[in-house]
């Protein structure tokens, strides 16, 4: 598989990474990448985005690598509401959301019927996408370290394909996370990479498109996607099933 064009996952010292922007942006052109996202937690006030926005388009003017604004967002509830106001989302090109510890009936107020989490995880998720501004499902299923722990297996291919159907007709990314094994730490890297594969695999028959991203947090992990490559070559992926993300 030829190298991976680009990186769309990274944090930067303006939310929870150790290094500035320009750093990274620095150490995506010495790994020869061909453009990056910059897509930091939304835990900063909406009247930083101007001066956010600003910064990156006078960095994307002195460096050869196409620089994308980013931003990533947490799912609040099964209603599909997020972190991030709907006029704030619109102004950035990228916008991934994910669930966390933090949102409702999956990460707090669990319900002890299995059946209802289930209905808990998918309702989150498809109200989200629904979202016109949202373009990425971020690190999906990231359930391994929550509350009530599932691992890919466990979730239902009925309600699989369902999410899948409409991330297809949204034109909402499925993202290839090198750091997708952590949120697993009760299965060996080898059992979750089969099983997650076959999860990708499922939303590939969909026709959903994927996007990868190291989800780096200092300059150095820019670029680090060999993980990804190992889901991409054991679930079967083509590089042209990814998102150009320079179109984005």
């Amino acid at each position: 598989m030829r190298p991976l064009p680009y990186d769309a996952h990274i944090h930067t010292s303006f939310s929870d990474g150790q290094d500035s922007a320009a750093d990274c942006l620095r150490a995506a052109e010495a790994c020869g990448l061909e453009a990056v996202s910059f897509t930091d937690h939304f835990n900063f006030g909406e009247s930083q985005i101007a001066q956010r926005l600003q910064l990156l388009t006078r960095l994307a003017q002195d460096s050869s690598v196409h620089l994308i604004s980013g931003v990533q967002a947490e799912i609040v509830d099964n209603a599909g509401h997020l972190t991030i106001p709907t006029a704030a989302a619109q102004k950035f090109k990228l916008v991934m959301v994910h669930l966390s510890a933090q949102t409702q009936g999956i990460g707090q107020q669990v319900p002890v019927r299995l059946d209802r989490l289930i209905d808990n995880i998918f309702e989150c998720l498809i109200n989200a996408i629904n979202h016109s501004e949202v373009n990425v499902l971020a690190y999906p299923f990231n359930l391994g370290r929550l509350p009530a722990p599932l691992t890919p297996a466990q979730l239902p291919t009925s309600r699989l394909r369902e999410l899948a159907t409409l991330m297809y007709e949204e034109e909402v990314a499925f993202e290839l996370d090198n750091r997708a094994w952590w949120w697993y730490p009760q299965l060996s890297v080898a059992q979750f990479t089969e099983e997650f594969s076959q999860l990708i695999r499922l939303f590939s028959q969909a026709g959903v498109k994927f996007i990868v991203g190291s989800n780096a947090h200092c300059a150095a992990g820019v670029g680090n996607m060999r993980y990804v490559r190992r889901l991409m070559q054991h679930a079967g992926l083509e590089l042209s099933q990814l998102v150009d993300l320079t179109r984005v």
